[in-house]
């Protein structure tokens, strides 16, 4: 490993933490908390939640408890690949990271 990879490989190890940290988070989170948010210009945006309610910014859509389960599993999973890519990352540098 060559001296320079030392700062990107403790980044790294620093991002790890921090993604399994997001994913404990989101893993326990009840589904109710979730929603899906669609961006749109002005105030066409939409967000699907639990409560439906909307505001002067956006459409506010009730979604069901299903669909929020599956949101919520989508982003655990989301952000399990993105920890396995920087498990990747680390390996390319020569370090082991538990999978």
């Amino acid at each position: 490993m060559k001296i320079q990879d030392i700062d990107k490989v403790n980044h790294l190890i620093a991002e790890l933490n921090g993604m399994k940290e997001l994913i404990g988070h989101a893993d326990r989170a009840d589904p109710a908390d979730c929603e899906l948010f669609i961006k749109l210009p002005g105030d066409a945006s939409i967000r699907m939640s639990s409560e439906g309610a909307a505001s002067t910014h956006y459409e506010g859509f009730s979604a069901s408890p299903d669909f929020l389960r599956k949101l919520q599993r989508l982003a655990v999973d989301e952000l399990d690949a993105r920890r396995r890519g920087i498990i990747a990352e680390l390996a390319a540098l020569g370090v082991e990271a538990e999978a």
